[in-house]
């Protein structure tokens, strides 16, 4: 499918032409600039497309293009966001490569366009939702995973002890402390890394005032806010020590049989 620059939706008008990330956000079923202040911040009621522009050392331009779907985004807005992708590819000659990012399942290729990561915001702009507004502020627990690119995500059961496990870390933001919670199994680079997060959390949500605390899976010690992070949990207890990883690898290892 070819698209003249004269048929290109007004939003896309000299995209692509340099280096660089460029974002639209899907509004009225039509594709619009977000500012370059905003980019990284994305609303689960929304759908976005992302261009991502590159240089070769020739000077040749490469573009990756993805478009976003965010959990909780209307179907009319995932199609419109779809469709938009494809003429945009069309109108910087058809050779982009084109991928589709949902919500909790993104490439590696695209939250590394992210430092350190995304962390999805409540609302959209025409989800009905409200954005989440400070004094509304609640606790949230994020299971973060990677040692190069990081994968960040609300637990599906907040506040669980069940939602806990040894290999992963975790992230227990409240509103005046954020917890890391370093499982056992984890590597250095995986806690580091979890520290980036903790650190842009802090920076983004709580405007660099609030305390940060590391509690370490397995050493029950007897301090203040290895207590304090527990009784979100309704007090300490071991974890099982079955692993997440020990039954991925049960699933993998279940043996084949033939019944004649």
């Amino acid at each position: 499918m070819a698209v003249s620059m004269r048929d290109l939706d007004p939003a896309f008008q000299g995209a692509g032409q340099k280096a660089g990330i460029e974002i639209w956000r899907i509004e009225k079923l039509s594709p619009v600039a977000v500012p370059k202040s905003s980019h990284g911040k994305f609303y689960t009621g929304d759908s976005y497309i992302i261009l991502k522009t590159s240089a070769s050392k020739t000077g040749a331009l490469r573009h990756d293009i993805h478009y976003w779907l965010g959990a909780d985004t209307s179907q009319d807005e995932a199609g419109a966001a779809a469709i938009k992708t494809v003429e945009l590819d069309a109108a910087l000659g058809g050779r982009a490569v084109q991928y589709r990012e949902v919500q909790g399942h993104e490439t590696e290729k695209f939250l590394s366009y992210f430092k350190p990561c995304i962390i999805p915001l409540k609302g959209g702009i025409a989800s009905g939702f409200k954005h989440v507004e400070e004094e509304e502020y609640k606790n949230c627990l994020y299971i973060c995973q990677g040692k190069h690119v990081v994968h960040v995500k609300e637990a599906s059961v907040p506040f669980a002890r069940s939602s806990l496990n040894h290999d992963d870390i975790f992230i227990l933001d409240t509103k005046s402390k954020i917890f890391q919670f370093n499982g056992s199994n984890s590597s250095i680079q995986e806690r580091a890394k979890a520290l980036e997060v903790v650190q842009y959390i802090k920076d983004t949500y709580h405007d660099g005032k609030c305390d940060v605390a590391a509690i370490e899976d397995g050493k029950l010690m007897a301090d203040a806010e290895t207590g304090e992070f527990w009784g979100f949990f309704g007090g300490f207890a071991p974890l099982p020590r079955k692993t997440t990883r020990d039954e991925a690898k049960n699933i993998d290892t279940v043996p084949t049989r033939l019944y004649k």
